[in-house]
């Protein structure tokens, strides 16, 4: 696998968690309503703070244990179980998608999680909520015990681990800004995300396909 083809793994890999609902998107939905596209921004800098130490604690453990861990052998029970995920993971979503897919707007008249004093504690609300909702969603943290620790083990792999690390998190955290920002932007905008056709189109197309790159993952890693 070349540097181009892994690049695109994790991009697309990591549409699995950073595009379906979950607690951190509806409070970037919530406070895009009141702040526009600066909360979404705020949000995803609070999810940063989570999520690279959690990538770099992660890192660091394959890499302790690199002579038992990096092996071709090892890597394959890594697939393996990073495919059973993806394949978890989406059917998930799929039957989720299927539920909720008349979700109505959240509008203007939309409450903040905390009752809101002054300003200064409004502008804080999004970093905060960030950190808060990305450190207890069990979701986020199952997804990078797994599925996550899969792209870990391959970048430290292909690019040693101080390099692995900036490789793979900037290749993933890009993507949490933009849909962030570009969602609590059209929120504050009027035009609910959750009720488009399209949104449930592209999560429903994005679970198919990473359904079946789990399915490859599994036949790949077994044969």
């Amino acid at each position: 696998m070349n540097t181009l083809e892994f690049a695109a793994e994790v991009i697309f890999v990591s549409a699995s968690g950073v595009l379906f609902p979950g607690p951190l998107f509806f409070a970037n939905l919530i406070y895009g309503s009141k702040q526009g596209f600066h909360a979404g921004i705020k949000i995803a800098f609070g999810h940063t703070v989570v999520e690279f130490p959690l990538v770099i604690l992660l890192a660091l453990g394959l890499f302790r244990f690199s002579p038992f861990i990096l092996t071709n052998e090892s890597l394959r029970v890594i697939g393996l179980v990073g495919g059973f995920a993806i394949i978890l993971f989406s059917i998930a979503q799929i039957s989720n998608i299927m539920r909720t897919r008349r979700i109505g707007n959240i509008n203007n008249n939309s409450k903040p999680f905390f009752r809101i004093n002054n300003n200064e504690r409004r502008e804080k609300e999004p970093f905060v909520l960030g950190i808060i909702f990305s450190a207890l969603n069990p979701f986020f943290l199952v997804w990078w015990f797994t599925v996550g620790l899969k792209l870990i083990s391959d970048s430290i792999y292909l690019f040693g681990v101080i390099a692995g690390i900036l490789f793979i998190f900037s290749f993933h955290i890009w993507m949490d800004y933009a849909w962030l920002g570009v969602t609590s932007y059209m929120i504050s905008k009027g035009r609910s995300i959750l009720k488009t056709k399209l949104y449930n189109l592209l999560l429903f197309s994005v679970s198919i396909v990473l359904t079946s790159y789990g399915l490859y993952l599994l036949v790949a890693n077994i044969f």
